[in-house]
Protein backbone atom coordinates (compact mmCIF):
# COMPACT_ATOMS: atom_id res chain seq x y z
CA UNK A 1 0.00 0.00 0.00
CA UNK A 2 1.07 3.45 -0.62
CA UNK A 3 1.33 3.72 3.50
CA UNK A 4 3.88 1.26 3.75
CA UNK A 5 7.64 1.82 5.06
CA UNK A 6 10.30 2.35 2.83
CA UNK A 7 11.54 -1.13 1.71
CA UNK A 8 8.77 -2.63 2.05
CA UNK A 9 6.82 -4.30 -0.70
CA UNK A 10 3.75 -3.27 -1.10
CA UNK A 11 0.52 -5.34 -1.63
CA UNK A 12 1.00 -4.85 -6.09
CA UNK A 13 4.42 -6.25 -5.33
CA UNK A 14 3.75 -8.96 -3.70
CA UNK A 15 0.95 -9.89 -6.31
CA UNK A 16 3.23 -9.61 -8.93
CA UNK A 17 6.00 -11.79 -6.99
CA UNK A 18 3.64 -14.53 -6.75
CA UNK A 19 2.58 -14.16 -10.29
CA UNK A 20 6.10 -14.34 -11.37
CA UNK A 21 6.75 -17.41 -9.18
CA UNK A 22 3.74 -19.44 -10.43
CA UNK A 23 4.80 -18.76 -13.90
CA UNK A 24 8.38 -19.96 -13.27
CA UNK A 25 7.29 -23.14 -11.57
CA UNK A 26 4.79 -24.04 -14.53
CA UNK A 27 7.40 -23.33 -16.41
CA UNK A 28 9.49 -25.63 -15.13
CA UNK A 29 6.52 -28.62 -14.30
CA UNK A 30 4.37 -28.42 -17.14
CA UNK A 31 2.71 -31.92 -15.76
CA UNK A 32 1.42 -30.39 -12.73
CA UNK A 33 0.08 -27.40 -14.47
CA UNK A 34 -1.81 -29.48 -16.62
CA UNK A 35 -3.28 -31.69 -13.60
CA UNK A 36 -3.76 -28.23 -11.51
CA UNK A 37 -5.45 -25.71 -14.53
CA UNK A 38 -7.03 -28.63 -16.63
CA UNK A 39 -7.15 -30.77 -14.07
CA UNK A 40 -5.97 -33.55 -16.40
CA UNK A 41 -3.80 -36.66 -16.31
CA UNK A 42 -1.12 -37.30 -18.45
CA UNK A 43 0.03 -41.15 -19.03
CA UNK A 44 3.67 -41.58 -19.02
CA UNK A 45 4.21 -41.80 -22.28
CA UNK A 46 2.59 -37.98 -22.74
CA UNK A 47 4.89 -37.00 -19.55
CA UNK A 48 8.08 -37.90 -21.29
CA UNK A 49 6.81 -36.19 -24.72
CA UNK A 50 5.89 -32.95 -22.61
CA UNK A 51 9.05 -32.80 -20.33
CA UNK A 52 11.00 -33.22 -23.60
CA UNK A 53 9.43 -30.35 -25.19
CA UNK A 54 10.69 -28.02 -21.99
CA UNK A 55 14.21 -29.51 -22.43
CA UNK A 56 15.43 -30.30 -25.43
CA UNK A 57 15.26 -27.74 -28.67
CA UNK A 58 13.63 -30.52 -31.00
CA UNK A 59 11.63 -33.81 -30.08
CA UNK A 60 10.12 -36.18 -32.70
CA UNK A 61 7.55 -39.13 -31.79
CA UNK A 62 6.03 -41.56 -33.68
CA UNK A 63 3.22 -42.50 -32.09
CA UNK A 64 0.17 -44.92 -33.39
CA UNK A 65 -3.62 -43.93 -33.82
CA UNK A 66 -6.03 -43.48 -31.11
CA UNK A 67 -3.13 -42.63 -29.02
CA UNK A 68 -4.32 -38.86 -27.74
CA UNK A 69 -1.31 -37.35 -29.79
CA UNK A 70 -3.16 -34.09 -30.98
CA UNK A 71 -4.70 -33.34 -27.59
CA UNK A 72 -1.05 -33.24 -26.25
CA UNK A 73 0.14 -31.50 -28.60
CA UNK A 74 -2.99 -28.70 -27.56
CA UNK A 75 -1.40 -28.81 -24.09
CA UNK A 76 1.97 -27.92 -24.90
CA UNK A 77 0.31 -24.36 -26.86
CA UNK A 78 -1.52 -24.08 -23.73
CA UNK A 79 1.23 -24.61 -21.16
CA UNK A 80 3.39 -22.51 -23.73
CA UNK A 81 1.39 -19.27 -23.98
CA UNK A 82 -0.50 -19.30 -20.83
CA UNK A 83 3.26 -19.13 -18.97
CA UNK A 84 5.61 -16.87 -21.60
CA UNK A 85 5.10 -13.36 -21.35
CA UNK A 86 2.73 -11.98 -23.52
CA UNK A 87 4.28 -10.52 -26.98
CA UNK A 88 7.65 -12.71 -26.05
CA UNK A 89 5.69 -16.02 -27.20
CA UNK A 90 4.66 -17.33 -29.98
CA UNK A 91 3.15 -20.69 -32.09
CA UNK A 92 3.10 -21.97 -35.41
CA UNK A 93 1.08 -25.04 -36.14
CA UNK A 94 1.10 -27.35 -39.04
CA UNK A 95 -0.86 -30.29 -40.58
CA UNK A 96 -0.76 -31.41 -43.76
CA UNK A 97 -4.21 -30.07 -44.92
CA UNK A 98 -6.34 -27.42 -43.66
CA UNK A 99 -8.83 -29.71 -42.62
CA UNK A 100 -6.72 -31.61 -40.11
CA UNK A 101 -5.44 -28.16 -38.87
CA UNK A 102 -8.85 -26.80 -37.88
CA UNK A 103 -10.73 -30.38 -36.91
CA UNK A 104 -7.71 -31.95 -34.85
CA UNK A 105 -5.25 -29.56 -33.48
CA UNK A 106 -7.31 -26.50 -33.09
CA UNK A 107 -10.21 -28.36 -32.11
CA UNK A 108 -8.25 -30.14 -29.10
CA UNK A 109 -6.64 -26.13 -28.64
CA UNK A 110 -10.22 -24.63 -28.44
CA UNK A 111 -11.23 -27.51 -26.00
CA UNK A 112 -8.47 -26.69 -23.33
CA UNK A 113 -8.89 -23.10 -23.92
CA UNK A 114 -12.37 -23.32 -22.67
CA UNK A 115 -11.64 -25.86 -19.84
CA UNK A 116 -8.98 -24.10 -18.02
CA UNK A 117 -10.54 -20.52 -18.97
CA UNK A 118 -6.95 -19.78 -20.20
CA UNK A 119 -6.26 -16.17 -21.31
CA UNK A 120 -7.37 -14.23 -24.60
CA UNK A 121 -9.38 -15.96 -27.05
CA UNK A 122 -9.82 -18.59 -29.62
CA UNK A 123 -10.88 -19.43 -32.46
CA UNK A 124 -10.59 -22.39 -35.73
CA UNK A 125 -7.25 -20.92 -36.07
CA UNK A 126 -5.93 -18.52 -34.17
CA UNK A 127 -5.26 -17.72 -30.50
CA UNK A 128 -5.09 -13.99 -29.57
CA UNK A 129 -3.85 -12.29 -26.03
CA UNK A 130 -4.30 -9.05 -24.71
CA UNK A 131 -1.77 -6.93 -24.94
CA UNK A 132 -2.72 -4.57 -21.08
CA UNK A 133 -3.32 -1.27 -23.20
CA UNK A 134 -6.80 -2.04 -23.91
CA UNK A 135 -5.40 -3.95 -27.35
CA UNK A 136 -4.43 -7.41 -28.43
CA UNK A 137 -1.92 -9.63 -30.67
CA UNK A 138 -2.21 -12.40 -32.41
CA UNK A 139 -0.13 -15.45 -30.32
CA UNK A 140 -0.75 -18.54 -31.98
CA UNK A 141 -1.91 -19.85 -35.66
CA UNK A 142 -2.56 -23.07 -37.87
CA UNK A 143 -1.41 -23.01 -41.16
CA UNK A 144 -1.05 -25.74 -44.24
CA UNK A 145 1.06 -23.72 -46.27
CA UNK A 146 1.20 -23.96 -49.82
CA UNK A 147 4.39 -27.23 -50.35
CA UNK A 148 5.91 -25.16 -52.60
CA UNK A 149 6.42 -22.02 -50.16
CA UNK A 150 8.00 -22.86 -47.03
CA UNK A 151 8.98 -19.16 -47.05
CA UNK A 152 5.01 -18.71 -45.87
CA UNK A 153 6.37 -19.53 -42.39
CA UNK A 154 8.98 -16.81 -42.52
CA UNK A 155 9.02 -13.33 -40.42
CA UNK A 156 8.03 -14.78 -37.12
CA UNK A 157 10.01 -13.44 -34.47
CA UNK A 158 9.48 -13.69 -30.48
CA UNK A 159 12.14 -15.06 -27.62
CA UNK A 160 9.75 -18.19 -27.06
CA UNK A 161 8.63 -19.53 -30.64
CA UNK A 162 6.87 -23.37 -30.60
CA UNK A 163 6.70 -24.73 -33.92
CA UNK A 164 4.17 -27.93 -34.17
CA UNK A 165 3.90 -30.57 -36.84
CA UNK A 166 0.70 -32.91 -36.42
CA UNK A 167 0.47 -35.89 -38.31
CA UNK A 168 3.65 -34.77 -39.23
CA UNK A 169 4.75 -38.09 -41.29
CA UNK A 170 2.42 -36.61 -44.01
CA UNK A 171 4.29 -32.72 -43.76
CA UNK A 172 6.38 -32.30 -47.06
CA UNK A 173 10.10 -32.17 -46.59
CA UNK A 174 9.93 -28.95 -48.24
CA UNK A 175 8.41 -27.27 -44.82
CA UNK A 176 11.25 -29.15 -42.35
CA UNK A 177 13.68 -26.54 -43.15
CA UNK A 178 11.09 -24.09 -42.83
CA UNK A 179 9.85 -24.97 -39.66
CA UNK A 180 13.54 -25.49 -38.14
CA UNK A 181 14.58 -21.50 -39.12
CA UNK A 182 11.78 -20.50 -36.40
CA UNK A 183 13.66 -21.74 -33.52
CA UNK A 184 17.22 -19.87 -34.23
CA UNK A 185 17.21 -19.59 -30.33
CA UNK A 186 18.03 -22.10 -26.96
CA UNK A 187 14.34 -20.44 -25.67
CA UNK A 188 12.46 -22.16 -28.47
CA UNK A 189 11.19 -25.53 -29.56
CA UNK A 190 10.00 -27.99 -32.35
CA UNK A 191 7.55 -31.12 -31.70
CA UNK A 192 6.24 -33.07 -34.38
CA UNK A 193 4.36 -35.91 -33.79
CA UNK A 194 2.41 -38.74 -36.20
CA UNK A 195 1.80 -41.89 -36.94
CA UNK A 196 5.27 -43.78 -38.85
CA UNK A 197 3.46 -44.63 -41.83
CA UNK A 198 6.50 -43.68 -44.44
CA UNK A 199 9.95 -45.04 -43.44
CA UNK A 200 11.73 -42.56 -46.47
CA UNK A 201 10.63 -39.36 -45.05
CA UNK A 202 11.87 -36.76 -43.63
CA UNK A 203 9.91 -37.70 -40.11
CA UNK A 204 11.03 -41.17 -40.22
CA UNK A 205 15.09 -39.31 -40.96
CA UNK A 206 14.00 -37.17 -37.74
CA UNK A 207 13.11 -40.32 -35.56
CA UNK A 208 15.91 -42.30 -35.76
CA UNK A 209 18.62 -42.54 -33.79
CA UNK A 210 21.41 -40.11 -34.03
CA UNK A 211 19.12 -37.53 -35.64
CA UNK A 212 19.35 -34.73 -33.28
CA UNK A 213 15.71 -35.02 -32.63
Amino acid sequence: SPSAPPGLPTALDLTAIRRETARRQALRDPVGWIRDRLGEFLWSRQREIIESVRDHRRTAVHSCHLAGKSMLAARVVAWWLENHPVGEAFVVTSAPTGEQVRAILWREINRAHVKGKLSGRTNQTEWWLPTGDGGEEIVAYGRKPDEFNPGAFQGIHARYVLVIFDEACSTPDSLWAAGDTLIGNEHSRFLAIGNPDDPQNQFAKNCAPGSGW
